[in-house]
């Protein structure tokens, strides 16, 4: 069941729940609801917290099993469930029907297969996820739109959210979320033109390239600065392609290296010619040195830098 449907299951609920997530935004948002099913001031009784790293799992059973106190249930919240996997099963065989017990684990195994399983809808569709979340508050939102902010956010739920809160009050009126509106609320917009900034370069646009460069400098970011952020990303492609080389899985690279404006384009990465990308990465060290060493405008050095790239060979 997704969080909704949770919802739903809290007029009528079971024993036993089971969240499985690595996603601090729906365990935030169960655990909210979770204790907010007892009444405040009955919560130093129906209400409990556990964390079985540290915790022992026979004061939580012993909790478990207790009736609730001046109350109709007993509300108790288990972070690190997976670590007492084995001393839970029996409990779970015959839970107390006056005890709501949420689990959380990282993973399934076995010993959770009966429970009924809260998870986040659309972990594997994050792009997905964006436009329901958009839609569900009655915001249309542009698909670059929805682009860009995972491509700024990456797939972290909790700030993925709180960027679209931002979104929701910034477009009240229209109710139309464009790509526009993104760039403008996000703090990581620049990153965004730094990829857009790659992706010109790559593709030999020298206009594009020199017009994201000034837009870039006007926002207050320097030319150095500018350097070091294209040096880090050709670096993560470069690195990403060798990785691919080595067989591992597109899917695993992405959140390492953080490379979220490559997510669709593994061919992409495959394609680039190994010898121009180090060729970039040792012009943009040479860009550096310049700029370090000379008194010519920095930014000058790298439109410089970025036009000879342009008349090379493409990416």
């Amino acid at each position: 069941m997704d969080f909704s449907e949770f919802q739903k299951t809290i007029q009528s609920p079971q024993p036993v729940y089971l969240l499985i997530t690595d996603q601090d935004y729906l365990k935030k948002r169960v655990y909210e609801l979770s204790r907010s099913q007892v009444e405040e001031e009955f919560r130093a009784f129906n209400w409990k917290v556990y964390d079985l790293d540290k915790d022992a799992v026979s004061e939580l059973l012993n909790t478990a099993r207790t009736l609730p106190w001046m109350g109709s249930r007993r509300w108790i919240y288990v972070r690190n469930a997976d670590l007492a996997a084995a001393k839970l099963s029996e409990y779970l065989k015959n839970p107390s029907p006056r005890t709501s017990l949420v689990l959380e684990v990282r993973r399934r195994s076995r010993t959770w297969s009966s429970l009924p399983i809260i998870e986040l809808p659309g972990t594997t569709d994050p792009l997905g996820w964006v436009k329901s979340r958009a839609k569900r508050e009655g915001y249309d939102i542009d698909p670059r739109a929805a682009e860009a902010l995972l491509e700024l956010i990456g797939e972290n739920y909790q700030q993925l959210e709180s960027e679209l809160e931002k979104q929701f009050l910034w477009d009240l009126e229209s109710r139309k979320i464009t790509l526009d509106s993104v760039l403008r609320m996000t703090r990581q917009a620049r990153e965004y033109d730094v990829f857009a900034l790659i992706s010109a370069i790559a593709s030999r646009d020298s206009k594009g390239a020199l017009s994201i460069l000034d837009r870039l400098c006007s926002s207050g970011m320097t030319a150095p600065q500018i350097i070091s952020m294209l040096y880090w990303n050709f670096r993560r492609v470069l690195v990403a392609q060798e990785m691919l080389k080595g067989g591992r899985p597109f899917r695993s690279i992405l959140p390492e290296l953080k490379i979220w404006s490559y997510k669709d384009k593994e061919q992409e990465i495959r394609a680039y010619p190994y010898e121009i990308l180090v060729g970039i990465l040792i012009g943009l060290r040479e860009t550096d040195r310049l700029c370090k060493t000379t008194s010519t405008d920095p930014k000058l050095q790298l439109e410089r830098m970025i036009v000879d790239t342009c008349r090379s060979k493409s990416l």
